[in-house]
């Protein structure tokens, strides 16, 4: 059998930085293979159609009718070689692949810039709402797909609550859900991602210490999948849609554009793209009642 050769067209710093000479095949999916090096780090070949990019990822052009699910298998070796990743029946070329890499570093705006994210809130949160109603989102955080979300939600992960606290509802929302990357999770995720770019007064930095404490303490508890993600935000590193946003919301921004970039975070996955675009609300929230 012919090996077929598929063409890289962009790649996430992380792998550009990194790709190991052995990885193994994790999961399957018909437009996504994850693989998985002898540290546990998870690299994807991503459709270059369908999704944007990630900062641990490779986006190809898949053929007509490619379904990773039918050309690979968990446990598969996969070798880099030459510019290539290469499996018993495919390979990748990723020799000419550009690498996508973030405008954003964490800690990079100040503050003062706050009131043009904050300017967005509402058209944020009536997209959200929204999109939810005309896909018929379903989310197991039911409260985070509304904009009228209630006053107990809005006490929840707030700068000003004693660790204890803070622990228990970092435990209630990790694994919480349903998917490879539960509800709770994606919501914690885009909560991180608000914070992330800020230059963040005391008060705040020690909150998001704090919340990087216990949900380190709290990985365990999910899927190996979202346990990644999870761990890459707390390393700052998040997916193309969610810098984008983050970079709009910090500079003055078009509406129109703003909301081009708020449908490419809804768009990712069943819900997680919802739940992460309610958590970063939330963050927007707690950042201007703590500033």
């Amino acid at each position: 059998m012919a090996i077929v050769t598929l063409t890289a067209n962009s790649c996430g710093y992380l792998t550009a930085r990194r790709l190991p000479e052995i990885i193994q095949v994790h999961s399957c999916f018909s437009h996504a293979l994850n693989l998985i090096d002898d540290d546990g780090h998870l690299f994807t070949l991503l459709s270059s159609e369908k999704y944007q990019n990630l900062p641990d990822a490779v986006r190809v052009t898949q053929p007509e009718n490619w379904d990773w699910r039918q050309q690979a298998s968990r446990g598969e070796t996969v070798r880099t070689t030459a510019g290539k990743l290469q499996a018993r029946h495919w390979q990748v070329d990723i020799s000419a692949a550009t690498v996508w890499q973030p405008r954003l570093g964490g800690s990079s705006v100040s503050l003062n810039a706050l009131p043009d994210a904050l300017r967005h809130y509402e058209t944020l949160s009536s997209q959200l709402f929204l999109f939810c109603l005309e896909h018929q989102v379903e989310s197991d955080l039911l409260w985070a797909c509304s904009p009228l979300i209630p006053s107990e939600s809005k006490r929840q992960l707030a700068p000003a609550e004693a660790m204890e606290q803070l622990e228990s509802q970092v435990a209630q929302l990790i694994g919480f859900g349903r998917g490879l990357t539960p509800d709770g999770d994606d919501y914690l995720l885009g909560y991180m991602a608000a914070l992330w770019p800020w230059k963040l007064n005391a008060g705040l930095r020690e909150h998001q210490q704090r919340l990087h404490q216990a949900i380190s303490i709290n990985l365990p508890r999910t899927t190996d999948i979202s346990r990644h993600y999870l761990n890459r935000a707390l390393e700052g590193h998040f997916s193309q849609p969610v810098c984008e946003l983050l970079e709009k919301l910090t500079a003055r921004t078009p509406t129109a554009d703003l909301i081009a970039a708020t449908e490419h975070v809804m768009q990712f996955g069943a819900s997680s793209g919802v739940d992460c675009l309610a958590g970063i609300l939330h963050g927007l929230r707690n950042i201007n009642t703590a500033h």
